[in-house]
């Protein structure tokens, strides 16, 4: 069978420039489960390692092969890795079968790239294993290893790996306890670019590609590309060198077509992508946005930033530091390892995990997991945004107090900037995230946002008749509204023709400067409402003391 696999993938792999394969064991040996992090024991000895796996369906001598991480290298011996057949490298002799010598890889309980090479130096295999991959905060703390769920789809990343479920933590040298056929993954996109100069442009995919088609030129729709390289080991990342540079205040798209994943499957064309030449932020090009401090249980903090300007703003080397009582600057942590763009209009948060924020919260935007943030206390504390020289960027120094003070409790409740433009240490421009928006808007617009508009607010029914018999056309009522200002606690009910309520939509809910809430056609109970006519009466007010009503009449038809 998995030599019928390694025949597939042999056979998907495209030539290079010189004629040759990029490598004649390419997939053949595959890293196949990961001890990274051995204490405390659940049954297996206390020594890290790495399986290997032969797919190929021949037997393949190791010998001069190399198992390399970001810091050292291994140089194996010669011996016999037999089809189909499993070995387990470690510093130590104590598995069996196994390879055990000096210079094996310190593997980072976080995560880090392994990679395996043949003797003459072509890439075998990469891993990129992540402290997330565990799936379980217990298995992520020690003791178990990460394991393969599919050797067929060898460059596929968390979607193919996951903590043993072994009694002992791990199956070395026998089969993994997690074995599967997966569905196949995902095709590689683009997920963003960077531009670390006029003449370079950096494109970031969401998946390994196939070197050779990422290599050629003419899979991108920008004019003026003189050379491509694709980086090893994961080749998730291709470099453009540019024979003309890019101009200031110009947005430009790429989209890519004629790309393979490493299996040889088609990408088909990509969406376009925008990006720009960026430039240095000055103070209030980019701002401090939204700040969860006080999170619920099992919730990382988190920190929003936005680009409310007309052009790109790179964001390295920026940082994130905390301001002590004494007023010095003290844990500041980069926001970025590299160049990162942050476009027109952009919104990106930053929190420790990002699976766990958006667990709670609707992550609609984007999300960047850093090792760490600097600590946000629950009731008060002083972020600094700034670069390595000191100069500061924005700065917020956040309290409890900013928030609205009818909320029965504030935890797990953001505060979020109402008006970009406007001062960052004036509380009177903060206020809490709305119920509606689920309490915080991580990596998009906020609920509160506002644009120095007047408008009055104004609730609408719509459509003004409906019919919930689910055929697709105008099932359910939308009420929305554009409201004012901030700050305004509403509720919606639902009566009939007798003024006796039918259904609550919203009780006391802190709302948003615009969003809706939807009437599906059924009672307090769930049960289908009679037809008829109804009214939608909607009561707001706010800490100032307005009050305001609204009533709207809306027919349910049923047919």
């Amino acid at each position: 069978m998995h030599s019928i696999v390694w025949g597939l993938l042999l056979a998907a792999l495209p030539l290079s420039a010189a004629g040759q394969r990029p490598s004649p064991h390419r997939f053949r040996v595959l890293i196949h489960e990961i001890f990274a992090d051995p204490s405390p024991s659940a049954g297996l000895p206390e020594f890290e390692f790495i399986e290997l796996r032969n797919v190929s369906g021949v037997p393949i001598n190791l010998k001069g092969w190399l198992l390399k991480d970001s810091s050292q290298t291994m140089k194996l011996p010669e011996y016999w890795l037999q089809a189909d057949s499993l070995v387990v490298i470690s510093a130590r002799p104590v598995f069996s079968p196994g390879i055990a010598g000096s210079g094996f890889p310190s593997l980072g309980n976080d995560g880090e790239t392994i990679a395996l090479y043949d003797p003459g130096g072509a890439l075998v295999h990469a891993v990129a294993y992540h402290k997330s991959w565990y799936g379980a905060a217990l298995k992520s703390a020690g003791g178990w290893s990460l394991e393969m769920k599919d050797p067929r789809w060898p460059c596929t990343g968390a979607e193919n790996w996951t903590a043993s479920t072994a009694p002992a933590g791990g199956t070395p040298g026998t089969a993994n306890s997690v074995a599967g056929n997966i569905e196949p993954p995902p095709l590689p996109d683009i997920l963003r670019i960077s531009v670390p100069d006029s003449a370079q442009v950096v494109l970031h995919f969401s998946a390994g590609t196939d070197s050779a088609s990422a290599a050629s030129p003419s899979a991108y729709s920008l004019p003026g590309i003189a050379s491509v390289t694709v980086p090893p080991p994961l080749f998730n990342t291709t470099v453009l060198y540019l024979s003309q540079p890019l101009e200031k205040g110009r947005l430009y798209s790429l989209q890519a077509t004629g790309l393979r994943d490493c299996a040889g499957r088609d990408a088909g064309p990509g969406l376009p992508v925008a990006f720009a030449l960026p430039l240095r932020a000055d103070s209030g090009d980019i701002v401090l946005n939204e700040v969860l401090f006080d999170p619920p249980p099992d919730t990382p903090d988190f920190l929003e930033i936005h680009n409310p300007g007309n052009t790109a703003r790179e964001l390295y080397p920026l940082h994130l530091a905390t301001r002590g009582a004494d007023g010095q600057l003290k844990q500041a942590v980069p926001l970025t390892a590299g160049p990162r763009m942050l476009l027109p209009g952009g919104y990106l948060a930053f929190t420790e995990d990002a699976a766990a924020l958006c667990r709670a919260y609707a992550c609609k935007g984007e999300v960047l997991q850093l090792p760490a943030l600097p600590p946000m206390p629950d009731d008060e504390g002083r972020l600094v945004l700034l670069y390595p020289d000191g100069t500061v960027v924005d700065a917020f120094d956040y309290r409890r107090s900013f928030h609205l003070n009818t909320l029965s409790s504030a935890r797990g409740v953001s505060l979020e900037r109402l008006n970009p433009y406007g001062p960052s240490q004036h509380a009177q421009n903060w206020h809490s995230a709305a119920a509606t928006a689920g309490y915080a808007t991580p990596g998009y617009a906020n609920s509160q946002l506002q644009d120095g508009g007047t408008a009055a607010g104004v609730f609408a029914v719509q459509p003004a008749r409906f019919s919930p018999d689910n055929d697709g056309h105008e099932d359910v009522a939308a009420i929305s509204w554009q409201l004012p200002g901030p700050g305004f606690t509403g509720s919606i009910t639902v009566f009939d023709a007798l003024g006796r309520e039918v259904r609550l939509l919203a009780g006391n809910l802190l709302l948003g400067s615009s969003g809706k809430v939807f009437w599906d056609g059924l009672n307090a109970l769930k049960m289908p409402a009679p037809a008829g006519i109804y009214i939608i009466f909607i009561r707001i007010f706010n800490g100032a003391g307005v009050v305001k009503t609204w009533k709207s009449a809306l027919v349910l038809i049923r047919t």
